[in-house]
């Protein structure tokens, strides 16, 4: 339905850009205090329904911008996420073992083990499919 997230980023921010450009060039509201000049230009706004066409196109370009920040937002969710998956597993394992004293590489290769065991395990939990996904930039499933 829609493009991936860098080129809809991306797209989004030259809408955007070619909006103020046409609003500081084309679209003036006034042209004088008052006089003839603000009847005739309003006229023709009103006649082709510059103002509403106008809030139409704001208002799809905010629809667009709200999507790229939700997109970015479940991104960077996602990969804290997964930051947290992987380093608590690892980082409670070397913790109990600093904690002990014990510096075997036997002992550090069996926690790396655990922890790897963990993570995996984690992943394979509802939440875990979920990080993934959302890091994929994938449809998430509730």
């Amino acid at each position: 339905m829609f493009d991936s997230s860098p080129r809809l980023a991306h797209r989004v921010a030259g809408l955007e850009k070619n909006i103020a450009v046409f609003r500081s060039t084309y679209w003036r509201q006034h042209l004088t205090a008052h006089g003839p000049a603000n009847d005739l230009l309003l006229a023709f706004q009103n006649q082709h329904r510059l103002p509403a066409r106008f809030n139409e196109i704001l208002a799809e370009a905010a629809d667009y911008s709200r999507l790229v920040q939700t997109q970015e937002s479940q991104q960077i969710s996602a990969a804290l996420g997964v930051l947290t998956i992987l380093g608590l597993p690892l980082g409670t394992a070397l913790s109990i073992l600093q904690v002990l004293g014990d510096g075997s590489v036997t002992h550090l290769l069996i926690a790396l083990a655990l922890s790897v065991a963990a993570t995996t395990a984690v992943l394979t939990t509802r939440y875990g499919r979920l990080v993934l996904s959302s890091l994929r930039g994938g449809e998430r499933k509730t």
